[in-house]
């Protein structure tokens, strides 16, 4: 599951969900601005910004 979250792979968070279908229907039901953030996170998420930040990317939370 971590590496899952950390590549922002959604299919196979759920792979790894106890209860996929439930993971599956929240994130239809809270869809963020970008799919690459969670959804409640949305802009901030901790884990996009860092992996922007490892690849030089600039990091654009406001």
């Amino acid at each position: 599951m971590g590496d899952a979250r950390r590549n922002l792979d959604w299919a196979a968070q759920w792979e790894c969900a106890l209860d996929p279908e439930t993971a599956k229907r929240i994130r239809d039901e809270r869809k963020p601005e970008h799919d690459d953030t969670c959804s409640m996170c949305g802009k901030f998420c901790a884990v996009r910004s860092m992996n922007k930040a490892l690849n030089n990317e600039m990091v654009d939370i406001l």
